[in-house]
């Protein structure tokens, strides 16, 4: 992923120098995961001053979440035309970044972190609620097509479909394998599924 932008706000030196701290701080992030991590350490990883890290971040929350998102793939957005191929494929991107990725590494470290910082833990919010975002307009689609029921409170289900990923691999250690996510993919297509009087109520409308 690349570092956010801010073309054309941006001279192109300071725009250099952003990303060669990003990348420093995502470098960092996976390396010693997000509570060992300090400006200093950034700084000099980076090779740039650490005033000058701090006049273009003067949060460092931002600054982590910005590194964070460098290091986290952007997330796949499909649309094959059923809710059980999108969770599908979403569900086998988060398997494999939680798995083999570096972000997948640094995940405990973020559980932590968030913990005990309540300004990072509101900047994940944000994060979380967009990388979210790919299922809950998947579960959408499902409700235009009739595949899930109409009242289903998608972002819940979405969040309740990548809560037990996570639980696997930060709890319990367990593979997550494709009949991992295959049964992922039923638990939540059961629950979701438009009830015996929606469809009757649709087939009358």
């Amino acid at each position: 992923m690349n570092p956010p932008s801010t073309a054309g706000t941006l001279d192109p030196r300071t725009q250099r120098t952003r990303e060669v701290v990003l990348r420093a701080t995502a470098n960092l992030l996976a390396e010693a995961g997000f509570e060992r991590i300090t400006i200093e350490a950034i700084a000099e990883r980076s090779g740039v001053a650490r005033s000058t890290v701090y006049r273009n971040w003067p949060d460092r929350a931002e600054l982590l979440v910005q590194g964070w998102e460098l290091l986290c793939a952007e997330p796949v957005r499909p649309d094959t035309g059923s809710v059980a191929g999108d969770l599908g494929a979403i569900g086998v991107e988060l398997a494999d970044g939680l798995a083999n990725c570096d972000w997948g590494r640094a995940v405990s470290s973020l559980v932590g972190a968030v913990a005990n910082d309540p300004d990072l833990r509101r900047a994940m919010q944000l994060v979380g609620s967009r990388r979210r975002a790919s299922l809950s307009s998947a579960l959408t689609r499902g409700i235009e097509r009739g595949e899930v029921d109409a009242e289903t409170d998608v972002d819940a289900m979405a969040e309740l479909f990548a809560a037990r990923f996570f639980y696997r691999h930060l709890m319990t250690g367990g593979v997550l394998d494709d009949a991992f996510v295959d049964a992922q993919v039923r638990a939540v297509i059961a629950l979701a599924a438009p009830s015996s009087a929606t469809r009757r109520r649709s087939a009358s409308g």
